[in-house]
C-alpha cells in the first residue's frame, strides 16, 4: 500500500515521487467511487427507485471530473522524469490531490443522501441474476411436473398453460438492449408462472379426484333440485289462491326459470364428463362449478316461492306481531338519538318511519290486504331504523 510522507530529510525528487503517489492513489479510489456510484444511479433511474437523482448526480460528477481533469493535467505537465522541476510536480500533484478529496467527500455526502434509493437499486441489480438463474431452474422443474401428470393420466390443462406462458416469458431474458426494470419483471412473471405451472401440474391428481367426487354427488344434488322445482307451481298456486295478485307478482315463471337453470347444470355436467373422457381435469372442474351454480339459480327460485309463502301466512296470522317487532327497533333507535343529544340531526328520519308504520297498517284492509307490501314496509322501517342507531353511535355526542 502506498504512503504518503512528509520527512523532511527526503531529496526534493522523492518528495514529488511521494506527492505522486498520493495522487494516483487518490485517483484510482475516486475512479472506482465516481463508477460505482454512476452505476447505482443509472439502476436507480432505471429501475424507477430514485426520481431526480440522474439531476443530483451530474452536478456531484462534475466536480469528480474536474478533479479528474487537474490530476490528468499535473501528470501531464509534469512528468516525474528528471526534464522539469521535482517542485512544480509536487505542488500540481497536491493541488490535484486536494481537489480528489473534495471530489471523494461530495461523493460520499451524494450516496448518503440518496442511500435508500440507491441501495435498493444496487439491491435489485445484484438480485438480478439470482432471479434469472431461479426463473430457468423452475421452468426446467415445471416442464418435468407436466410432463409426470400427462404421463399418470391426469393432465392438467391449466399446467401447460401456464408452462407456455412461462416459456414465452423466459424468451425475453436473454433479449438484447432491454432495461433492467423490464428485465427484472420479466425473470419474476416467468417465476410465478413456472411455479404455478409446477403446483397445478403436482395438484392434478387431487383435481381428478375432487371431479370424480363431485359428479357423483351433484346428480343427487341435481335430483333433489328437481323435485324442489316440481313444488313450485303448487306454491304459487297457493300463493294466487290466499293471497292478492301483488303478492306473488314478481315471482311470475320462477318453475320455468328454475326448470331452465337445471338445463343448464344437465349441460355443464355432460360436458364435464365429456373432459374427464379427454382427460382434461382442470376444464372438467370448471364445468362442475358451472353446474353447482345453475343447481343453486334452481334452488334460489323454490326457497323464494315457498319462503314468501310461509312469510305470508305467518304476517296473515298475526299482523300486529310483526308491527310490534318493527315498533321495538325504532323505538330503541328514537331513545339511543335522544340519549346522545342527535334529535336534530335523526328526529325527522325517525319520525317518518312512525309514519310509514302507520301507514302500512291502516292499508291492511280488504277480503286480501296486499300483505307482502305489508312485510316490505316493515322491513323497510326496521332496516331504517337499524341505519340511523349505526350512524348515531358513530357520531359525537351532543348534549
Amino acid at each position: 500500500m502506498f504512503r504518503r510522507s512528509d520527512r523532511r530529510d527526503e531529496s526534493p525528487d522523492e518528495r514529488a515521487l511521494t506527492a505522486r503517489t498520493a495522487a494516483t492513489q487518490g485517483f484510482l479510489a475516486l475512479d472506482d467511487e465516481q463508477r460505482a456510484a454512476a452505476d447505482a444511479v443509472r439502476a436507480a433511474d432505471e429501475f424507477g427507485t430514485g426520481r431526480g437523482l440522474a439531476e443530483a448526480w451530474a452536478e456531484v460528477a462534475a466536480v469528480g471530473d474536474a478533479a479528474t481533469e487537474a490530476y490528468l493535467a499535473a501528470t501531464s505537465d509534469h512528468p516525474l522524469d528528471g526534464t522539469r522541476p521535482a517542485a512544480g510536480s509536487r505542488a500540481a500533484d497536491e493541488r490535484a490531490l486536494r481537489e480528489i478529496d473534495r471530489a471523494r467527500e461530495v461523493i460520499r455526502r451524494f450516496r448518503a443522501s440518496h442511500s435508500r434509493s440507491l441501495d435498493e437499486a444496487a439491491y435489485a441489480l445484484s438480485s438480478l441474476p439470482r432471479t434469472i438463474q431461479e426463473a430457468r431452474t423452475a421452468l426446467v422443474e415445471a416442464r418435468a411436473a407436466v410432463e409426470r401428470a400427462e404421463a399418470a393420466g391426469v393432465r392438467s390443462r391449466r399446467a401447460a398453460e401456464r408452462l407456455a406462458e412461462a416459456e414465452r416469458a423466459a424468451g425475453q431474458l436473454d433479449a438484447p438492449g432491454g432495461r433492467l426494470r423490464e428485465r427484472r419483471h420479466t425473470a419474476q412473471h416467468t417465476l410465478d408462472l413456472a411455479r404455478s405451472a409446477a403446483t397445478l401440474a403436482a395438484d392434478a391428481p387431487k383435481t381428478a379426484e375432487s371431479v370424480r367426487t363431485a359428479l357423483t354427488s351433484i346428480a343427487t344434488r341435481r335430483s333433489a333440485a328437481a323435485s324442489k322445482a316440481g313444488r313450485i307451481e303448487p306454491s304459487m298456486s297457493a300463493l294466487r289462491r290466499e293471497f292478492s295478485e301483488p303478492c306473488s307478482r314478481d315471482l311470475t315463471g320462477a318453475e320455468a326459470l328454475a326448470r331452465e337453470a337445471i338445463a343448464d347444470a344437465d349441460r355443464a355436467i355432460a360436458l364435464a364428463r365429456r373432459l374427464v373422457e379427454d382427460g382434461d381435469w382442470d376444464g372438467a372442474a370448471d364445468q362442475v362449478t358451472a353446474a353447482r351454480s345453475a343447481l343453486s339459480r334452481a334452488e334460489d327460485r323454490h326457497d323464494l316461492v315457498t319462503d314468501r309463502l310461509t312469510s305470508l301466512r305467518d304476517v296473515r296470522a298475526d299482523p300486529a306481531r310483526q308491527a310490534a317487532d318493527a315498533r321495538f327497533v325504532l323505538r330503541d333507535a328514537q331513545r339511543l338519538v335522544v340519549d346522545r343529544g342527535l334529535v336534530a340531526e335523526f328526529g325527522a328520519i325517525l319520525d317518518a318511519q312512525s309514519v310509514r308504520l302507520a301507514n302500512a297498517q291502516e292499508r291492511l284492509t280488504g277480503v286480501h290486504p296486499d300483505y307482502w307490501l305489508y312485510l316490505t314496509e316493515l322491513r323497510g322501517v326496521r332496516d331504517r331504523a337499524k341505519d340511523v342507531v349505526a350512524r348515531a353511535r358513530s357520531a359525537s355526542p351532543r348534549r
